[in-house]
C-alpha cells in the first residue's frame, strides 16, 4: 500500500470516531431561543418584580406543553436564593414567537447586590435535573437588590461519602453500601438561626411534576457565626442513579443545592454538555474527542513526514 493510500486510510479510520464522539457527547438542542425582559432593573427585599420571557420557535414543528423553570442566583457567591416553576404551560407555534410573564417575590432576608434571574425552557417530559442545570435553552436578566439585610444562613459546601462534591458533576458511589450526603450550613449574622433542611430524592429522569422517591426534613439551629453539617442518609438504593435536591430555609430566606449520584458510569451523560460557567471541562466525552484528535493528528503527521522524505 502506498503512502498516500495509507494516509487516506487513516483519515477515513479516525474521522468517524471523532464525529461519533462529538455527536454522542451532546444531544441536539431545542430549536428555541429565549429573551428575558423586565421594566425594572433594581428592587428591594419583599417586593414583587415582573418579567417577560419571549420564546422564538425556529423550527417547522409545534412545541407544546413546555414549562419555564426559574432560578435566581446571587452573582458574587453563586447561592441559589429562589427556585420555582411558572405555572402557565407553554406552547409555541412553528416559526413563531410567544411570550409568558411571571413574577418573582424577592425574599425578605436577602443581601444587597447583583442577582441573575435565569429562565430555562423545559420541553414536555424534560427532567428536573437537566432543567435546574440549565441544559435546555436558557436566558437571563440581572437585577440589583438594594437596602437588603444579611442573608442569615446558606449552604457553603457539599460532600458525598466524605468526598467534596462539585455542582453539576456526578458523584460516583459504590454499587453496594451506605451513601450519605452532607450539607455544610453557615450562619453569617450576629443573631441565632432557626430553620430546616429539606432533602428530596428523585429518579434521574424525574420531571418537574414528578414526586420525589424520598423526602427528609431536618431542623437546623445555629448560633451566631456558627457552622454545622446536616447529614442525609439515602434509603436502600434500587436505581443506578439519583437526583438529590436540597433546600435550607427559615421561611424568610432560602438556599438551594443539588447533587447527582450514580452507581455506574455513564449516568447523567448530559453533564458533559454543560458550559464552563456551570461545570469543569472534565467529562469523558470531551476526553474521547481530544484523544481521538491527538491520535489522528499524530498519525497523519507521521505519514506526511514519510511521504515528504520519499519524494525528496
Amino acid at each position: 500500500m502506498t503512502t498516500n493510500k495509507l494516509l487516506l486510510f487513516f483519515i477515513l479510520l479516525f474521522s468517524p470516531l471523532i464525529t461519533h464522539a462529538q455527536i454522542d457527547a451532546c444531544a441536539a438542542r431545542l430549536p428555541i431561543t429565549l429573551t428575558v425582559s423586565s421594566e425594572l432593573s433594581s428592587t428591594v427585599p419583599s417586593a414583587s418584580i415582573g418579567f417577560y420571557t419571549e420564546m422564538q420557535n425556529t423550527s417547522a414543528d409545534l412545541i407544546s406543553d413546555a414549562t419555564l423553570a426559574v432560578e435566581v442566583v446571587q452573582k458574587d457567591t453563586g447561592t441559589i436564593v429562589s427556585r420555582f416553576v411558572v405555572l402557565q404551560p407553554v406552547t409555541v407555534f412553528p416559526n413563531s414567537s410567544g411570550k409568558v410573564g411571571f413574577v418573582w417575590k424577592v425574599p425578605l432576608n436577602v443581601n444587597s447586590g447583583e442577582y441573575t434571574v435565569m429562565v430555562t425552557f423545559v420541553p414536555m417530559g424534560g427532567s428536573r435535573a437537566e432543567a435546574f442545570a440549565h441544559v435546555y435553552p436558557t436566558a437571563s436578566r440581572d437585577v440589583t437588590i438594594s437596602n437588603g439585610g444579611a442573608m442569615p444562613a446558606s449552604v457553603r459546601a457539599l460532600t458525598v461519602n466524605g468526598n467534596i462534591y462539585t455542582p453539576d458533576t456526578v458523584a460516583r458511589v459504590a454499587k453496594e453500601g451506605h451513601v450519605s450526603a452532607i450539607a455544610a450550613a453557615s450562619n453569617d449574622i450576629q443573631g441565632p438561626y432557626k430553620g430546616a433542611v429539606v432533602w428530596r430524592l428523585y429518579a434521574p429522569d424525574a420531571t418537574l411534576s414528578d414526586q420525589p422517591i424520598d423526602t427528609h426534613e431536618q431542623s437546623v439551629g445555629l448560633h451566631p457565626q456558627q457552622s454545622a453539617n446536616i447529614q442525609y442518609d439515602l434509603p436502600a438504593l434500587t436505581l443506578d442513579s439519583y437526583y438529590l435536591e436540597g433546600e435550607l430555609s427559615d421561611g424568610h430566606s432560602t438556599s438551594y443545592f443539588d447533587i447527582l449520584l450514580a452507581r455506574e458510569d455513564g449516568a447523567f451523560a448530559w453533564t458533559k454538555c454543560l458550559t464552563t460557567s456551570t461545570t469543569p471541562k472534565n467529562g469523558s466525552g470531551n476526553v474521547i474527542v481530544v484523544v481521538s484528535l491527538i491520535a489522528a493528528v499524530i498519525v497523519i503527521g507521521v505519514l506526511w513526514e514519510i511521504a515528504q522524505r520519499r519524494r525528496a
